[in-house]
């Protein structure tokens, strides 16, 4: 069911800037965004990089194509934009990044979870070698969801510490609920009751599962991205509870063209980008959580 109190409240967000100045800190925000130097992530940068005294720190695994991307976006007039290098698959780039930034500034105010990895092409269209669907199982899931997750464990301390704390899921209509093909399974994943521990259980044996060549027998959808994707959004249905202060939304941000999928959507990363932009700052008296957004609308899971 779609709130329209909700999508009315979202849409004027862009226009909303009245709010407190923190006291310990000249910058109303902090906002660290994964993935951000091409695409989805880059765009979601560019939009809170130009908010008044907001920081955005791209978080980004190469860091090359980090600096240029920092260098492009103030040239863009992006006024505080700053690189630091975190890949979902290394643990201790992780630990390091949320370190920088506790010593630095001291908290997080904004976390989006934009980094992924997907196999549209076995070779991503060219940029690695030919990758079997069960290789492809363990590189995708360890990446999207168990990096996710480590980045959100390590950055939870500095949300806490914020007065206006949010994270935002960059999902996707491949993580719909539906292309579960096993009820049982269905319901496991969208249970009010689900525990993180219990998700994860579930993301490991999906990818032994794809290993065995048993995953279509036991109910699991035929695509690692999208059994990601679904597990991400489980995430967000978790923490939203878990953690009530924080608010923690998902987003389908739409078939965009990106390097994902060789720039072949029909979408601009840019129209993507604006709802992840607009939960990001939101005044702090807009409170929504656990919800799974698409174009500023609530939309079932």
């Amino acid at each position: 069911m779609i709130f329209f109190v909700a999508i009315i409240s979202l849409i004027m967000l862009s226009v909303s800037t009245a709010l407190a100045v923190s006291q310990t800190s000249p910058l109303r925000r902090v906002a660290l965004i994964t993935g951000s130097n091409k695409g989805i992530g880059k765009e979601i940068a560019r939009k809170i990089g130009q908010e008044e005294d907001t920081l955005c720190i791209l978080g980004c695994r190469n860091e090359k194509l980090g600096i240029t991307a920092v260098d492009e976006l103030k040239n863009d007039g992006c006024k505080a934009v700053e690189f630091v290098l975190m890949d979902l698959d290394d643990i201790n780039t992780i630990h390091c990044a949320a370190r920088f930034i506790e010593e630095k500034y001291g908290r997080c105010d904004v976390l989006v979870n934009n980094a992924a990895v997907c196999f549209n092409d076995a070779t991503l269209y060219g940029k690695v070698p030919y990758t079997s669907f069960q290789k492809q199982a363990d590189i995708t899931v360890r990446t999207n969801f168990f990096g996710t997750l480590s980045l959100t464990r390590a950055i939870l301390p500095l949300l806490r510490k914020s007065s206006s704390p949010r994270i935002i899921n960059i999902a996707s209509s491949a993580g719909r609920l539906t292309i579960i093909p096993s009820r049982e399974r269905r319901q496991d994943f969208s249970s009010k009751d689900l525990q993180m521990s219990q998700l994860e259980d579930y993301m490991h044996q999906f990818v032994k599962d794809v290993q065995d060549g048993t995953h279509a027998a036991n109910g699991w959808p035929n695509t690692c991205y999208g059994a990601s994707k679904v597990a991400i959004i489980a995430m967000t249905k978790i923490l939203a509870r878990d953690e009530p202060l924080i608010m923690v939304n998902s987003v389908d941000p739409g078939y965009c063209a990106t390097d994902q999928n060789d720039n072949q959507g029909y979408i601009p990363s840019e129209r993507g980008a604006t709802t992840p932009f607009l939960l990001a700052t939101s005044p702090d008296n807009k409170h929504f959580t656990g919800v799974h957004w698409f174009e500023e609308k609530e939309i079932e899971w």
